[in-house]
Formats: C-alpha cells, sequence, structure tokens
C-alpha cells in the first residue's frame, strides 16, 4: 500500500474548509446498498473485486472547460466506502473499484465515509469543500479504515498505476444532483482509433517491435498525419507476468516512450500525446503461467504492448 498524504494539499486543489478533525466515511452508503451487497463483501474483505474488461478502468481524457473530473478509488481495505458530493450520495465502493464522475468547476463538498449510519453525519455536516478547475481530473484514494475518512490526493501516475487491475463501481445509480455527465474534449471523447503495438519478449526499443505490430503503427501514423480531427493521443504500456514487478513497471515504460519517440520521429505533434505511462503486468496477463519457458503463450505474448488510443 502506498503511502499517501491524507488531506487534500495537492498543488492542483485549493482547500477552502478544513475543518478540526479526520474525514468521516460511512460502511454502507443506504440501507439498499446492504442488501445489494451482502453476498460480495465477503469476497472482497482481503483484497480486491476481480476485474472484468467491461468495467476496467482505462486512463481518462480530457474533460471539456465546463466540467472537472473526479476518479475516486479503493485499493485495499476490508469495509465498504460512501462517497459524498455536496451531501448526496453518489456511490459506494468495494475495495478493489474505481467510480468517475464530473462536476462544475467550483466548490464541493467531495468525501468518503467509512461507519456512517444510521445518522449519515457525512452527508449531512461535510467537513471539507475543494475548488476544482474546468478542464482538470483530480484522483482521490480511499484508504483503508473502520470509521471516520481516510481519504488521499494522488498523483495520476500513482493512481493509475493501481487502478490499472480494478473495476468500475455500476451497483449504485448517483443520487448526487451536482454530479454531471462528463463531456470530453473532441465530441464526447470519442475513440478515433484504438490499436495495440505488441513487442518480443523483454523488450523496448523499436527493433522489438513485431512485424505485424509495425504495420499497425505506420497505419496510426498515416492516419495522425491526414489530417483527421484529433485532440489527444494516449499511449499506455504493459508487459507479461514474467519477471518482478520493478522490472515490468520499468519495461512497460520504456515501451510507451519508444512508441511517443516513433510518432514524434515521423511528424507527430508531440503536443497531441497526453499521456505515456507504463501499467506493469496487463490484465490480460492474470492467470498466464509466469515463467519464462511460458513467454510463447498467447495470454503472454499480447499483453506484451502499448496501447495507442487516439480521440
Amino acid at each position: 500500500m502506498k503511502a499517501v498524504r491524507n488531506r487534500f494539499n495537492y498543488a492542483n486543489i485549493a482547500v477552502l474548509t478544513l475543518a478540526a478533525g479526520v474525514f468521516s466515511f460511512s460502511a454502507l452508503a443506504e440501507s439498499t446498498y446492504n442488501n445489494q451487497n451482502q453476498g460480495i463483501l465477503s469476497g472482497a474483505e482481503t483484497g480486491t473485486v476481480s476485474t472484468s474488461a467491461a468495467n476496467a478502468y482505462r486512463p481518462v481524457a480530457k474533460v471539456v472547460p465546463e466540467l472537472a473530473q473526479v476518479v475516486f478509488y479503493y485499493p485495499q481495505g476490508n469495509q465498504p466506502a460512501t462517497i459524498n458530493v455536496d451531501s448526496e450520495l453518489q456511490s459506494a465502493l468495494l475495495p478493489g473499484e474505481f467510480t468517475v464522475f464530473c462536476v462544475a468547476p467550483g466548490v464541493h463538498a467531495i468525501e468518503s465515509y467509512f461507519q456512517d449510519q444510521p445518522l449519515y453525519k457525512g452527508k449531512q455536516n461535510p467537513e471539507h469543500q475543494i475548488k476544482v478547475n474546468g478542464s482538470e481530473t483530480y484522483f482521490l484514494q480511499v484508504n483503508p479504515g473502520a470509521s471516520g475518512s481516510t481519504t488521499a490526493l494522488v498523483e495520476r501516475a500513482t493512481a493509475e498505476s493501481d487502478l490499472k487491475s480494478m473495476n468500475k463501481q455500476t451497483r449504485i445509480i448517483n443520487r448526487a444532483s451536482q454530479v454531471k455527465p462528463c463531456e470530453y474534449v473532441n465530441g464526447g471523447g470519442a475513440v478515433l482509433i484504438q490499436e495495440s503495438v505488441q513487442f518480443r519478449f523483454g523488450k523496448s526499443n523499436y527493433g522489438s517491435i513485431l512485424p505485424s505490430s509495425l504495420a499497425k503503427l505506420d497505419n496510426v501514423i498515416a492516419f495522425l498525419k491526414q489530417g483527421n480531427s484529433v485532440a489527444e493521443i494516449q499511449l499506455v504500456g504493459y508487459t507479461d507476468a514474467i519477471g518482478k514487478p520493478e522490472s515490468n513497471q520499468r519495461l512497460s515504460q520504456a515501451r510507451a516512450n519508444t512508441i511517443r519517440e516513433a510518432l514524434i520521429n515521423a511528424g507527430v505533434s508531440a503536443d497531441l500525446i497526453s499521456n505515456t505511462s507504463g501499467m506493469g503486468v496487463a490484465q490480460s496477463a492474470e492467470g498466464c503461467i509466469a515463467k519464462a519457458n511460458h513467454q510463447e503463450a498467447g495470454c503472454n505474448v499480447n499483453s506484451r504492448r502499448v496501447d495507442v488510443i487516439v480521440r
């Protein structure tokens, strides 16, 4: 578990109101939360919820200036956490889940609570208000706890390293009136291209890109140079599960950097590349045999890649 700050003191957020004491979280969102999740909680108490492809986290795009985006996530713990926005329920997270929502720029009470029933003091008397800016994305983490609040503001790279193995929360319907649908730059953030560029085992240089993936990369470059309306490019590197986690993290970042350099050398503007990140072991490698003599297994081969997302 990474140590992070337990107050909203990150440079991109101005803390406007800091009441004495700590946050107070609720363990349960509403009485309905208990009813819906009794079977889920027992499996979540010791770790994280298993990730499905449909609800897996992907790096979020930039929102329009009229909105600010919040990614609230819960990496580890043994209590469900309620997420409130301006004294109203937005969602409830189990360990291993995240939620993404948008609000208008300005001052909002965005807090998370454990064990807030039955008085719901967290909803009735929020202790912290924060100012969020248009077009910005803020990553908030629920730290483990049993009561009260232990939320923290986290840098994007750190947050997305945790988020790669998490599920989006889909059980609880938002009831916070200040929460708005996210609208992304370039027509709602529509994905124009999503392509995977694969690498040879243990390699990250340009020469180690598989021949079939070089053709894919050439097609992406041709599209980008045709003058299409592109708002941003995201490059997200991954590895198989063979080797040490620290080495895989560095390798995944190196692969993303290689694709970034290839795009720029081909004449793509560096300003369009909004995110170049390494996420370590890909979800597609989960369940693969993590030994070198199984490096040609399909689930390992498909995991040695950089996802190129063009919006």
